[in-house]
């Protein structure tokens, strides 16, 4: 989109691209468009994709005005009225409004909202720089209910008939029986193996899950016997199962408590009951961990997606 006085800057992610603009036009550079396109280059072949930001110098700051400050104060509170009017809590909008650069012009709703994504597609890809992009060893962990065997179920299906990759399920025993019987003949009828006793001897597949019985993290001993099978395992990609109908208070403290295993990303489930980008927001911002993908219903394998910061964006700003 070539106007006057418009440049454009290519990066990997969000987060580079704005370095750039900042670098070569100031703190205060409005960006008037931030989109996801595909990499130039032999990248392009392997379907990479990269981020392009038209940017334009500020305007030159008017003289000073008696009221000036009350202008500035004015400004800051609209920006962050607008993040509010998304849905996004307190805690989110102070932390998206303080990664804004300061701008010495006035900006429109337009360029605002701009600005405001940008923010936000930087946080989230900041975020995603912990998953893994082609994980081998899958574990799901989440307290009870959290719709981890469906999920697993469906992903099974998609890696094992669309992918034709070669599967294997570990469903082992905490200190509470893993009862997913469900999963478990589901597995059987795709002439998946499951093994449900830990052997580290059997030879390697292309794609390895572990399933275990959902758990508090607030009981110690049953957290230690979690992380002992964890240790075992060694997932490259560790994902927390929650169930995105829960109330938000809910789902942030289980993403608190669940921390201490350091999950790799988020995996949402339920999403058909409550499909909320505000609070898919809020957890991503608060914890710092992107949302891997996300599972809707109980077909299988329909409804098992993978997401990324664009659409969740997009969703977020449809509010608007």
């Amino acid at each position: 989109m070539p106007q006057t006085g418009l440049m454009l800057f290519k990066g990997h992610t969000a987060e580079e691209a704005l370095a750039k603009v900042h670098q070569s036009l100031g703190a205060s550079a409005i960006v008037v468009q931030l989109k996801r396109v595909p990499s130039a280059g032999v990248g392009r072949i392997w379907g990479a994709m990269e981020i392009e930001a038209w940017a334009q110098a500020p305007a030159p700051p008017a003289p000073p005005q008696p009221v000036a400050k009350v202008r500035a104060a004015s400004k800051e509170a609209r920006t962050m009225d607008l993040l509010r009017s998304l849905g996004l809590n307190e805690e989110s909008v102070r932390r998206v409004h303080q990664s804004i650069p300061v701008s010495g012009t006035p900006l429109t709703n337009q360029e605002a909202c701009l600005q405001l994504g940008a923010a936000l597609l930087a946080a989230w890809d900041n975020a995603t720089k912990r998953i893994p992009r082609t994980p081998r060893r899958i574990a799901l962990i989440g307290a009870a209910g959290s719709g981890k065997s469906v999920a697993t179920a469906k992903w099974i299906t998609i890696e094992s008939l669309r992918h034709q990759q070669e599967c294997r399920i570990w469903c082992l025993d905490g200190i509470v029986a893993n009862s997913a019987e469900f999963l478990s003949q589901h597995a059987e009828l795709l002439g998946i193996p499951v093994e449900t006793t830990w052997n580290p001897g059997l030879p390697p597949f292309s794609r390895e899950f572990l399933d275990l019985p959902g758990w508090n993290p607030s009981d110690p001993d049953v957290s230690d016997r979690m992380a002992n099978l964890l240790d075992r395992f060694e997932p490259d990609c560790l994902l927390l199962t929650l169930n995105a109908a829960y109330e938000a208070s809910i789902l942030q403290n289980q993403t608190m408590q669940f921390m201490q295993f350091r999950p790799h990303g988020l995996l949402l489930t339920h999403l058909d009951e409550c499909e909320s980008p505000a609070k898919v927001w809020n957890l991503v911002l608060a914890s710092g961990i992107a949302v891997f993908g996300t599972s809707s219903g109980r077909f299988i394998p329909g409804g098992f997606d993978r997401t990324g910061g664009e659409s969740w964006m997009e969703r977020l700003f449809q509010q608007v």
